[in-house]
């Protein structure tokens, strides 16, 4: 904690001290003032937690500096020192919410205490406060993911407008980056830079934020805000903005439009950030640039392209382009039934992802080769035979598993029976002989070679280390 010692009489100023630093290690006093004036400017460089402030003092008085610093700083506390016993200059402090009076000359016992039942007050005062935050986080948080998952109404949505009363619109900015998105390094920017209050919450592959404006149009100001953002961020972002709503529950809307943006800045490879109006993407997304979506792995693209709205002819349409493309892959889609409603559409989109993702992976050829060679090391396979069973020429399989592995089809071949030969020589229950056999080498003498050219140390000398460790 930090706090200010003001009093016009040095020896009382010096006395204070001495007995903070004589009793209270963890208080770092920030500043001295002899005076009033000095007191309030002292309060607004340091923003000490709480001040010793004694009642007459030349220029501003005691209570004077009191009544200007609580003006900037209402939560700061005060304990006020005074040679004069006088029950109106008590009254008068006690109205500006003084903790703590003390009458010169108190005892150090006495100023002990008044210091300890300040700093108790302060830190139970901050204890609640930090409960009440984190609280706040969490049901604001959930306000945001109800908002994205269609089940917002006026009982979900009144703490907003008790929360941010002065709140004239809200609207929803998405973020994508390239890589890994860095959350907290974007959140803690904002808190420093925007202008609104904001909720966040990542989002699959986004993290979506909800801003409660006090200005008519902040288009402006988020635009700007989206390339401080851009510009403090090491990584590759995307930043789209929706519409601000007056309407708290169309505001869905524009984390639609926001998302929407997102996409067509990827697609078009033109910018970083933008507002919806500036994409001005066709008002009714084609069908298949929402089956594309989904086959992409994007399922936020694919909802925001979808909208809040869609024709119930239009809703068949989908429905039967996504069932045909995703059995045209021969991917299993027995338990699809037509969605009812909004939030089912973003369900069933969620779930095509998921089984379309799944699908590539398990299709993947050097995934494939890759669990191939780890069921059958302990054969005689060779690169032909791989690259047959992941349905390439031998010549595409060598290029494409060393770009995937960065090591050739032998190095990962040899990696694999040697990380399986440590594992059977660590048991201590087979000889170095049938060991050769089991990992796929039928010369224990070139088995031996390969061993200790990968790990400086053939078979035997590797057990007989190991055991003289194990002695040691």
């Amino acid at each position: 904690m930090k706090v200010i010692i003001a009093d016009d009489e040095s020896l009382e100023r010096k006395a204070l001290r001495r007995i903070i630093e004589d009793h209270f290690p963890d208080i770092t006093i920030a500043g001295e003032a002899s005076n009033g004036r000095i007191a309030v400017e002292l309060a607004r460089k340091h923003k000490p937690d709480f001040m010793l402030m004694d009642i007459k003092m030349p220029g501003l008085n005691g209570i004077e500096a009191i009544q200007s610093i609580k003006r900037q700083h209402p939560a700061m506390q005060f304990i006020m020192v005074t040679a004069y016993e006088s029950f109106q200059y008590a009254k008068e402090a006690m109205k500006e919410g003084v903790r703590e009076y003390l009458l010169k000359p108190s005892t150090a016992k006495e100023t002990v205490q008044a210091i300890q039942r300040v700093c108790q007050s302060i830190s139970e005062e901050r204890d609640k406060q930090n409960r009440y935050s984190a609280t706040t986080e969490i049901v604001l948080e959930n306000i945001l993911l109800k908002i994205l998952q269609y089940e917002h109404n006026d009982t979900v949505l009144e703490p907003l407008a008790v929360l941010f009363p002065n709140m004239k619109n809200s609207f929803i900015s998405v973020v994508e980056c390239e890589e890994s998105l860095p959350s907290e390094q974007v959140i803690s920017l904002l808190h420093k830079r925007s202008p609104f209050p904001f909720i966040s919450l990542p989002y699959g592959n986004q993290l979506v934020l909800l801003f409660m404006s006090h200005v008519s149009n902040p288009i402006n100001n988020s635009l700007e805000l989206a390339k401080r953002i851009q510009a403090e961020v090491f990584g590759k972002l995307w930043m789209g903005v929706g519409k601000p709503y007056t309407d708290l529950k169309e505001i869905r809307h524009s984390y639609e439009e926001a998302a929407k943006t997102v996409y067509f800045l990827k697609k078009q490879n033109n910018g970083r950030f933008a507002h919806i109006s500036q994409v001005n993407p066709s008002k009714d997304t084609g069908l298949t640039e929402i089956v594309e979506a989904i086959c992409n792995n994007d399922p936020n693209g694919a909802n925001s392209m979808l909208g809040g709205k869609i024709s119930s002819s239009q809703s068949l349409d989908l429905y039967i382009l996504l069932r045909e493309r995703l059995a045209q892959e021969e991917i299993d889609v027995s338990d699809f039934s037509y969605p009812e409603n909004r939030k089912g559409w973003m369900e069933l989109i969620w779930n095509a992802c998921r089984k379309w993702s799944d699908n590539k992976e398990a299709k993947d050829p050097v995934k494939l080769a890759k669990k191939y060679i780890d069921d059958h090391y302990h054969e005689a396979i060779s690169l032909e035979q791989v690259a047959a069973m992941a349905g390439l020429s031998p010549t595409y399989f060598t290029k494409l598993f060393k770009e995937e592995t960065d090591m050739t089809f032998i190095e990962f071949l040899t990696e694999i029976r040697l990380r399986k030969a440590l594992k059977l020589l660590n048991q201590n229950q087979y000889s170095l002989k049938q060991i050769s056999y089991m990992v796929g080498y039928k010369d224990p003498n070139y088995f031996s070679r390969v061993f200790k050219k990968q790990y400086l140390l053939s078979p035997k000398q590797y057990v007989r280390q190991k055991a003289d460790v194990g002695k040691s």
